[in-house]
């Protein structure tokens, strides 16, 4: 039963892949809901009405998030992988990256993309729908509004325990969860239809970015989700993903500790900086590129009529 899913079509694998992720939701969504809302006396009206000023309903929301995070993203791959291959962990990319610079590469290539992802960050911000489309980005922008509003009252942090709760709840959670599933399981289906990982690693990257559901900071979030994917097929690890994606959630929930104004501070990147930080990408790309011993059927230990014929020599030429 444990390779049950491994060697069936890429696309029976996503729809099996997809109705797993929607019944682990509808199923521990509700349990995290209703478990939730009764330890701490919440009426479903008041959780849903999200009033983040009164202290109950904003425990309660971060608790949600904790614990969606866990049903959407982690219990649904875990499965997957459990279906698939008799070493489930293994499947899903827990192993040492080769070679072990991969450790620090997936953390520099994301400390270099923050000017790049923050200019990014601007330009979506000043994007505008047709004219024939202002009701549509009226709705959109109230929503990530409210987004927004949510997250600067989930980051009001007054104390060493505040940080470290956030730290678990938007950086940790997020990063084990979201890449297990968004690179671990779904960069992996995608690269098996498409037969080119480039095409599979923006595909996740673009599900990734659309999932967060904020249409005005979709770009920035691409780009992040493109070089996570980048990061773990060329080291052939979930972990140096995991790491990466770690720092650039904590440095920020960190900098708010700091500074609360940080968060309606977008800092202004001149030209230079943001040309030197796309340049740095794309040196470090082009570096991972060249030290990765990564081949399709390495990393995914399938059978050989699987490896892609252009990378039985070379990981992606």
């Amino acid at each position: 039963m444990n390779t049950y899913l491994k060697y069936k079509p890429a696309w029976l694998q996503l729809v099996v892949f997809g109705s797993l992720t929607f019944g682990s939701y509808l199923a521990l969504g509700l349990v995290a809901f209703y478990g939730v809302s009764s330890a701490l006396g919440l009426s479903f009206d008041e959780l849903q009405a999200m009033d983040t000023s009164n202290p109950r309903v904003l425990t309660a929301q971060k608790w949600l998030q904790a614990l969606l995070s866990v049903a959407i993203f982690l219990v649904p791959s875990l499965l997957f992988a459990y279906l698939s291959d008799r070493r489930p962990l293994r499947f899903l990319g827990h192993k040492s990256p080769h070679p072990a610079g991969f450790w620090w590469i997936g953390i520099a290539v994301l400390l270099v993309a923050f000017p790049a992802a923050s200019w990014l960050n601007q330009v979506n911000q000043q994007m505008h729908l047709p004219a024939s489309m202002k009701a549509t980005e009226d709705l959109l922008r109230a929503a990530e509004l409210r987004v927004n509003e949510q997250m600067k009252a989930f980051l009001d942090m007054n104390s060493f325990g505040d940080l470290l709760t956030m730290l678990l709840v938007m950086a940790v959670l997020p990063a084990i969860c979201e890449e297990i599933f968004f690179r671990g399981i779904l960069q992996r289906i995608f690269i098996q239809i498409s037969r080119r990982p480039w095409i599979g690693i923006i595909i996740s990257a673009f599900l990734f970015s659309a999932f967060h559901g904020q249409f005005f900071s979709f770009f920035p979030r691409l780009l992040l989700g493109i070089l996570l994917g980048a990061v773990f097929w060329y080291s052939g690890s979930i972990w140096p993903a995991i790491l990466g994606h770690f720092v650039n959630n904590a440095i920020q929930v960190v900098m708010v500790y700091r500074d609360k104004s940080f968060i309606d501070q977008e800092p202004v990147m001149e030209p230079m900086v943001v040309v030197i930080s796309v340049l740095a990408i794309v040196g470090l790309v082009y570096y991972m590129r060249k030290i990765s011993h990564t081949h399709f059927g390495e990393l995914y230990d399938t059978d050989d009529d699987l490896i892609l014929p252009s990378h039985r020599n070379h990981n992606d030429q």
